[in-house]
């Protein structure tokens, strides 16, 4: 029930509170079973899983026989790929933080705010601009009289950062 989109097992372990070694196993036997795919299998890591038409019809009972409200969700036409590529640690901060054109070292001082164990380095913060540079997810911005750019999302950043910002919320 709480898939309301396609989310990797820390997510899914986040949104309900499930310890995320029991939330692979649980995950894994949900595959086996035919209630869950994977929409990524090639990458190693931040798989993203979504509910097979099975799945959608066992959700769809669940509301019914609580008597909950239930949303249909129509996965958008996005690069699940490149968004469970994005889900990974350090890349999802930075994009998390994106809200508004900002240098590295801005990103970083967000980051170190809202999230002060957050282990990550300017350095870092560069790298992962640069790959999300390589991947159009963000663009430069310059600024009139400011010597080095700012970075904002593209249109499909923003898509990518809703999608994050959702999966962050608890069921």
């Amino acid at each position: 029930m709480t898939m309301k989109q396609p989310l990797t097992g820390k997510q899914i372990g986040r949104r309900t509170g499930i310890p995320i070694d029991a939330c692979s196993y649980v995950v894994a036997k949900l595959v086996a079973r035919g209630l869950l795919t994977c929409l990524n299998p090639e990458a190693r890591n931040s798989r993203l899983y979504w509910l097979t038409d099975l799945g959608i019809r066992c959700r769809k009972r669940l509301h019914h026989d609580l008597a909950l409200s239930y949303e249909e969700y129509d996965l958008p036409s996005i690069d699940w790929a490149l968004y469970g590529w994005i889900c990974f640690s350090h890349r999802s901060i930075v994009m998390k933080t994106l809200s508004v054109p900002m240098q590295p070292s801005e990103i970083k001082r967000v980051i170190r705010r809202k999230k002060a164990g957050m282990a990550i380095s300017a350095n870092n913060i560069r790298d992962v601009v640069k790959l999300l540079l390589e991947k159009e997810i963000v663009q430069k911005v310059f600024v009139r009289k400011k010597a080095h750019p700012r970075y904002e999302l593209t249109d499909s950043g923003n898509q990518f950062r809703e999608l994050l910002m959702q999966s962050e919320t608890t069921f």
